[in-house]
């Protein structure tokens, strides 16, 4: 080999080991440093440091202090929430309108006004009973009882519901008489439950007697108001059939008290007018006068308000007043 042809393979080989894997690597290693390099010289303004794993304290809620004044002032406020309901009924004119599932009952505003009155009496006489509790008086509705009751039952009635990407939209109420009158009966029924269930819960026997006198007015003024709605529904179906002795062939017998109240219609004592009108029967439950042998703590059902596309209707259980419906000493109550 010449020295000519020995040089240029020299040239060669230094060529590859430039371009080779050792001279990426330099290369590699030659630009990574020289990007930290102006990385470093860069102005940059230091920022908060932030939190990693730990959030915000968690807040502290008070301690949920249940008493006497806590008790009765929840009941006036689920008082007040029953009458103002019944107000809001009258002021719209909601209770004068024909029924088509009620189709002989008549004008129960003046009624509904009474029941309201009673309502705002009780809310005054459980305030003052909380009062000489060394509670704060209670003067507007039970919160939870009108934003998760009430307000629902309204806003269905009278304007129905809003399509979503789920459903369709649903019209409001095909019978807003039923749904009001209805809702009157499951009020009324709320009001003598939870005064009953407040009556193991107070240690005074005088608040105990206070509370059971308001639950029994409403007691019955839901009965007359089952009454009212479904004439000779003194029971119900399942309770009329349990009534009933046990068929015999050995003697006849006159019909009892106890089996005229089985047989709605026959007489004064099982269903008093035996022309009126039974409603039509529907997804709807016709309300009862005795629901049960005793007074029940159990959640009253309401159903109401036009179907959906599926014909299902709202239905809410109403209930007595628990630890999220409670007026705690921490609450206020801002009037108006």
């Amino acid at each position: 080999m010449s020295a000519t042809q020995h040089e240029n393979a020299n040239n060669k080989l230094d060529n590859t080991d430039k371009f080779g894997r050792r001279g990426l690597f330099r290369i590699g290693g030659l630009t990574a440093a020289s990007a930290a390099a102006i990385v470093a010289c860069g102005t940059s303004e230091a920022g908060k440091t932030g939190n990693i794993g730990v959030g915000q304290d968690t807040p502290k809620l008070p301690d949920p202090v249940l008493n006497n004044g806590v008790y009765l002032r929840t009941l006036a406020g689920i008082e007040l929430s029953i009458a103002a309901a019944y107000q809001r009924m009258i002021d719209d004119d909601m209770l004068s309108g024909a029924s088509a599932t009620f189709p002989d009952i008549s004008d129960l505003t003046p009624l509904v006004e009474e029941y309201a009155t009673h309502h705002t009496a009780a809310a005054a006489t459980l305030n003052d009973l909380a009062v000489e509790q060394g509670a704060e008086r209670w003067e507007c509705g039970n919160t939870r009882l009108d934003s998760a009751f009430i307000d629902v039952v309204f806003d269905r009635v009278v304007n129905g519901a809003a399509a979503t990407d789920a459903a369709k939209a649903i019209s409001p109420s095909d019978d807003p008489t039923r749904d009001m009158l209805n809702l009157v009966h499951t009020l009324e029924s709320l009001s003598a439950a939870s005064c009953q269930g407040v009556v193991p819960q107070v240690s005074e026997p005088s608040l105990r007697a206070s509370a059971v006198s308001i639950g029994v007015v409403s007691a019955r003024q839901a009965a007359l108001m089952a009454l009212l709605l479904n004439p000779g529904g003194y029971v119900s179906v399942t309770d009329a059939e349990n009534a009933l002795p046990a068929e015999t062939t050995t003697t006849s017998l006159a019909p009892t008290p106890t089996q005229n109240i089985a047989e709605p219609g026959q007489g004064a004592e099982g269903g008093g007018d035996p022309a009126a009108a039974a409603p039509v029967l529907t997804e709807i439950p016709l309300p009862v006068a005795i629901p049960g042998q005793f007074g029940s703590l159990a959640a009253i059902v309401y159903v109401g308000g036009a179907g959906d596309e599926n014909g299902v209707r709202l239905k809410l259980n109403f209930e007595t007043p628990s630890l999220n419906s409670y007026a705690y000493p921490f609450d206020s109550c801002a009037v108006g």
